[in-house]
């Protein structure tokens, strides 16, 4: 379904539930022109990757940074749209998914956390964080989806 979306996106997903379910997700703060439009709809969400709390020119030189896609975030928010934050790639030293989880809690919905295996960096530095981080994320009862190869680094 074409929403007439000014801004292109990255990702649809349609999840099978009772209707449709939309998730939108940027890595442009663009979207922010396109509120009025995605809050006619109950079953969509906007969703941004974030990598640390900061911006990191270094590491995203052609996208707009972190901090303007947390503006972003926190207007979908403010305007009552559901919010989706996907903390990828776990960049060593950079990103810190506990700082951002604690940062952005009241403003996200939903979590995604995925790695950075694909760049070479090996699994032990990500079993060696993931214990006390789902320990973390139980005792704070935040629910976070583990995308599939950081789930890997927990056997």
């Amino acid at each position: 379904m074409w929403l007439g979306i000014r801004e292109q996106f990255v990702i649809t997903l349609t999840i099978p539930v009772s209707m449709p379910h939309y998730l939108l997700s940027f890595s442009k703060p663009l979207v922010v022109k396109d509120f009025d439009l995605i809050k006619r709809f109950r079953n969509v969400e906007v969703g941004f990757i974030i990598t640390a709390l900061h911006d990191i020119p270094k590491w995203e030189r052609h996208a707009p940074g972190n901090t303007r896609r947390i503006e972003a975030l926190n207007k979908a928010h403010d305007a009552g749209i559901r919010t989706l934050v996907s903390i990828e790639p776990w960049i060593p030293d950079i990103t810190y998914p506990a700082d951002i989880i604690r940062h952005l809690r009241e403003k996200v919905d939903r979590w995604i956390i995925g790695s950075m295996q694909y760049m070479g960096v090996p699994k032990p530095y990500y079993s060696r964080r993931l214990p006390a981080l789902l320990l973390w994320l139980n005792s704070e009862k935040i629910n976070c989806f583990l995308k599939k190869e950081l789930r890997t680094c927990l056997t």
